[in-house]
């Protein structure tokens, strides 16, 4: 007596295979591409014990991402009307770079991130940044 085997194969249907129609017209309306420009990060005032960094204010930014520390590690959120960040301390240094956010109702947009700089701080001496 032989043994056989059966399979089967299932095979979506064409509407299964097309699920993004819609036979509804568009009218009016224009769609734009947007793009959030990149900040422009650069060193500001170098004194005894700190840093400053600024960066250019990107027009429409609701806020912004800046990254810095050790390899950046370190994020923090601030608000549009803020466009520099004052680093002191004993000792503290990293690489520090910007990015611009656009809040569109529930979606938060990002930019690119702006140049990074290196910067160091140590108490007795003048800041470092470049």
């Amino acid at each position: 007596m032989a043994a056989g085997s059966a399979a089967m194969l299932l095979v979506a249907s064409p509407a299964a295979a097309v699920p993004w129609t819609d036979a509804a017209p568009v009218t009016g309306g224009t769609l734009t591409a947007r793009t959030i420009p990149a900040p422009v990060a650069s060193c500001g005032l170098l004194s005894v014990g700190s840093v400053q960094i600024s960066w250019t204010a990107v027009p429409g930014a609701t806020g912004y991402v800046l990254h810095h520390g050790n390899a950046g590690a370190t994020v923090e959120t601030v608000g549009a009307g803020v466009t520099s960040k004052h680093f002191t301390g004993l000792i503290t240094g990293g690489t520090f770079w910007v990015e611009a956010q656009t809040n569109y109702g529930s979606v938060t947009w990002k930019s690119a991130a702006s140049n990074s700089l290196g910067y160091s701080v140590l108490l007795v001496l003048v800041g470092l940044c470049g």
